[in-house]
């Protein structure tokens, strides 16, 4: 049954991304800096709620916060990240 729980949960959350990926995209973006060159490092995590990551190129840093996506109070994903 938890098997079909979690697999449930996963095709529920299909516009779900990589939090760490999408804030080195962004990141990148917004320093004008090589995604390569990003580190992105999570600073604070929520156990219902949004994750904090900063990340560091090219002499700069940001910091940007994850809404994460739940189903039945099971963590899925991330749904989006915004530069704080």
């Amino acid at each position: 049954m938890r098997m079909f729980s979690v697999a449930a949960a996963a095709m529920l959350c299909t516009a779900c991304v990589s939090a760490p990926q999408t804030v080195r995209e962004q990141a990148s973006s917004a320093l004008t800096c090589d995604a390569s060159q990003v580190t992105v490092t999570q600073i604070k995590r929520r156990y219902l709620g949004d994750y904090v990551f900063e990340a560091a190129g090219c002499g700069q840093k940001l910091t940007f916060e994850c809404e994460q996506a739940y189903v039945l109070l099971i963590p899925v994903g991330t749904l989006g990240c915004h530069k704080e």
